[in-house]
């Protein structure tokens, strides 16, 4: 009979960074170190090793049968200046207010509290859980700082929510199939005869951004068309205002004259003011630039042309999260299964922003044949 693995210390996480136990401890607690000086360095370097050990908080065992009723979901810290327009920032926030919504719903069925926690400073949050009696955590932020992940994971049930993350580190992840946002809006537009096709969308702070762009880039050497990587050099980053975006993708689509994609696939919160820059300019859409957008968001049906976009499932999405968390807060059995990856599929919503090209011979052959998806149209 094998014997089972000692569990992880300090005292050897301290060894192998080179600090004091103290300092190990303050960290992990997440005190911020009382009357020691941690490094914000040092603080991130703590985090990796018991990361890479594999080291699990006591308080995680005592925590599995507490009364405590609380959960908390972690979001994104709200930006410090608007990076769209009024309108547009206004109905991604009736998408969050789905998430917030639907779990605080099921979990007050199940006789639990939701807490929001708005993700700024790492350090406030461990600071926050340390001193919290809660339960179990819903991530809904940024997944970049992969030690913070595993210490909330070492502490409490953790289940990530529209994330691409594929961890050591036990942690269900609940998100809409990215991939398959990608596939449906190209497939459609295949079917319209669409050959010139680009995408945009590559922001580097978040992880299903990159499942979208290989999955452009699977489909474009399936049916062996043109990537328009032109397109993927725009600056990206979250904090670049979104119409400086839209603005270099018109210049872009211009620069490219006659071999200028006639489709363009991006998230709504491109697409919709693309849809006005894009009649500024003198671009005709449909006619002469179609556009898909990803998000479903409420202002696609009010614009003009309407907006064919990727329904997302948000309010799916979050009760399987939340069924999830509830399994793994039901005791010891349900935190040792193991960690799941479950996606749930988008619903291609079809309106008036895509041009039908069909009844021209294609520009190539494709390579595979395009598999059917279910589509609603409107």
């Amino acid at each position: 009979m094998r014997t089972p693995p000692r569990p992880i210390t300090q005292a050897q996480i301290a060894r192998k960074a080179g600090i004091s136990q103290a300092a190990v401890s303050a960290i992990l607690s997440g005190t911020g170190g009382g009357t020691l000086t941690v490094s914000d360095e040092t603080r991130q370097r703590v985090l990796a090793i018991a990361e890479k050990l594999g080291y699990v908080s006591r308080k995680t065992a005592s925590r599995t049968g507490s009364n405590t009723r609380n959960v908390l979901i972690v979001c994104p810290q709200g930006p410090r200046q608007a990076t769209n327009e009024e309108w547009i920032e206004n109905t991604y926030q009736t998408l969050m207010g789905k998430v917030l919504t639907t779990a605080s719903q099921q979990l007050n069925e199940q006789d639990f509290t939701l807490s929001v926690f708005h993700l700024g400073e790492s350090t406030r949050l461990t600071q926050w859980l340390a001193e919290s009696d809660v339960r179990g955590v819903l991530w809904h932020a940024a997944d970049t700082d992969t030690a913070l992940l595993h210490w909330v994971a070492s502490r409490v049930p953790l289940v990530l929510l529209n994330r691409e993350r594929r961890s050591a580190t036990p942690m269900d992840v609940v998100s809409i199939d990215q991939e398959m946002n990608i596939r449906m809006a190209a497939e459609h537009l295949w079917s319209l005869g669409h050959r010139r096709i680009a995408t945009f969308g590559h922001c580097p702070d978040n992880s299903f951004f990159r499942a979208r762009v290989n999955a452009w880039r699977q489909f474009t050497e399936e049916r062996d068309i043109r990537n328009y990587t032109e397109f993927q050099k725009i600056s990206d980053a979250s904090d670049r205002p979104a119409l400086e975006k839209v603005d270099e993708i018109i210049a872009t689509w211009k620069n490219l004259g006659t071999d200028a994609p006639t489709a363009l696939i991006t998230s709504d919160v491109f697409a919709l003011p693309l849809l006005h820059r894009a009649a500024i300019a003198g671009i005709a859409v449909p006619r002469q630039l179609s556009v898909v957008g990803i998000d479903n968001t409420s202002a696609c049906p009010l614009m003009t042309p309407a907006l064919t976009s990727l329904d997302q499932p948000f309010e799916e999405m979050t009760r399987v999260a939340v069924d999830l968390l509830l399994h793994r807060m039901a005791g010891s059995a349900g935190g040792d299964s193991p960690s799941q990856n479950v996606r749930i599929a988008p619903r291609l919503v079809i309106r008036r922003s895509v041009h039908d090209l069909s009844a021209r011979p294609p520009a190539t052959t494709a390579r595979t044949t395009a598999r059917p998806r279910a589509a609603t149209t409107i």
